[in-house]
């Protein structure tokens, strides 16, 4: 294989209120996959997602987390699997492999035909059964710009026992998971050695050994989930380290997920290193494909949703959406003219940023990616465009921006830019 497509399933936080409400022709057969779910965990008490998937005004995901985290899970998992549906059945793209980085390990599991989607729901909904019966220890996880050992050494740094690596996503880019005692002293250290760092927003920690408890028992219940033998060389398990086989016992699989780290960073060179040049991100954001772009600079990245969320009919969008990325031939980039930001605007932004992330003004560079170089996830996003948008007399527009439309910290203040620009006409007079 020269050229071969991986689909991926992006975890917690890749949650848009209302991510299909413009699908236009292809509504009716996500609608249909969704309503199998939401049947599925009707069993579990759990509120339909439906509303929060074709609803514009939809609840947020900072909102979810602190409310319904366990239907905000079931949510980004119904659109994992609708898409990789819809592309591959409506669109034509068909995925050679998928992997998926921690939540979304049961999205590609179905996709793998290992559960149907409303077995994959019930999947999540016993994980969160088990977690309310042994909840991890207070606290939560940590994004540093570093590597896997020099994350280490920050643990050690801060004695901090309670404390492991949870998630390897890239040479730059590591997760830690502790106790909250524990990570405010590694964040500080971080800080005094020059190391970006962002706090993730998540109910605790996971993908550590803490979790043992919860893991033993949740070992118990996914006996009862039907499963099927998985399509050969197709699902990719960083736990492993390899392909998911028919012999392989994925209850087993999925329970050590629970206390060991998500490997991402080595699933996504050992998919290249199996032929894949093409990585098509199924979740409504680009968290995944961005971190395999810093990784693997000369690798096609495709994000649908995110590529496709201003388009009034998102299906009609979808269609031609790098078609060629199914042979793994990279598509001619459509270029809007070169936009600019005002000065005053981008210096506005970058002391906002410098505020709200904790960080020293030089850090944050006109170019600083927000994920790969600022460590900053959806929801950080969502709290640091709010405050950028108050900066600059522009907080009525909140409810209508979309945090998609940049990855940058020029990026930002160019949106805002041409916000004051159909507003005044004149984005400085606004400073």
């Amino acid at each position: 294989m020269t050229s071969g497509v991986a689909f991926l399933f992006p975890g917690q936080g890749s949650y848009v209120p209302g991510v299909f409400a413009g699908l236009g022709a292809d509504a009716d057969r996500v609608a249909a996959l969704v309503a199998e779910i939401d049947a599925a965990t009707e069993e579990f008490r759990l509120r339909p997602v439906r509303p929060l998937l074709f609803s514009p005004d939809a609840p947020g995901a900072a909102e979810l987390l602190e409310s319904d985290h366990e239907r905000l899970d079931v949510a980004i998992l119904a659109t994992s699997i609708a898409l990789a549906e819809l592309l591959e059945s409506r669109h034509g793209m068909s995925p050679d492999h998928v992997a998926g980085h921690s939540l979304g390990e049961f999205a590609a599991l179905a996709v793998a035909g290992v559960f149907t989607p409303g077995d994959a729901a019930r999947a999540v909904c016993e994980r969160h059964a088990t977690l309310r019966k042994a909840p991890p220890p207070t606290g939560g996880m940590l994004a540093v710009n570093a590597d896997t050992a020099r994350a280490e050494e920050l643990i050690a740094s801060a004695e901090a026992e309670t404390s492991a690596v949870s998630a390897q996503n890239s040479p730059s880019q590591t997760v830690i998971s502790g106790a909250e005692a524990d990570l405010v002293r590694i964040r500080q250290i971080a800080r005094e050695a020059g190391i970006r760092n962002s706090r993730l927003h998540v109910p605790g920690p996971f993908h550590v050994p803490q979790l043992a408890d919860a893991s033993a028992l949740y070992a118990t219940t996914m006996r009862t989930i039907r499963m099927s033998a998985p399509r050969e060389r197709f699902f990719y398990s960083h736990g492993l380290g390899r392909f998911l086989t028919a012999r392989d016992d994925v209850v087993d699989l999925m329970v050590n997920d629970m206390t060991r780290p998500v490997r991402f960073h080595d699933a996504v060179r050992a998919l290249n290193a199996e032929g894949v040049t093409t990585f098509v991100e199924c979740g409504a954001l680009d968290v995944l494909t961005r971190i395999v772009s810093g990784s693997l600079p000369r690798a096609v990245t495709v994000a649908p949703l995110r590529e496709a969320m201003t388009a009034p009919d998102l299906s009609a969008r979808l269609r031609p959406a790098r078609p060629s990325a199914v042979t793994g031939v990279a598509a001619p980039a459509e270029r809007a003219p070169a936009a600019v930001a005002d000065p005053d605007v981008l210096q506005g932004v970058r002391e906002v940023c410098s505020e709200v992330l904790e960080y020293p003004l030089e850090v944050i560079t006109d170019d600083a990616d927000f994920q790969a170089d600022l460590g900053v996830d959806s929801l950080a996003m969502t709290e640091l465009q709010a405050h950028a948008l108050q900066r600059f007399g522009l907080k009525d527009t909140l409810q209508d921006a979309d945090t998609g439309t940049y990855g940058t910290v020029s990026g930002l203040a160019v949106y805002i830019t041409g916000l004051l620009s159909e507003r005044t006409g004149t984005a400085s007079e606004q400073r």
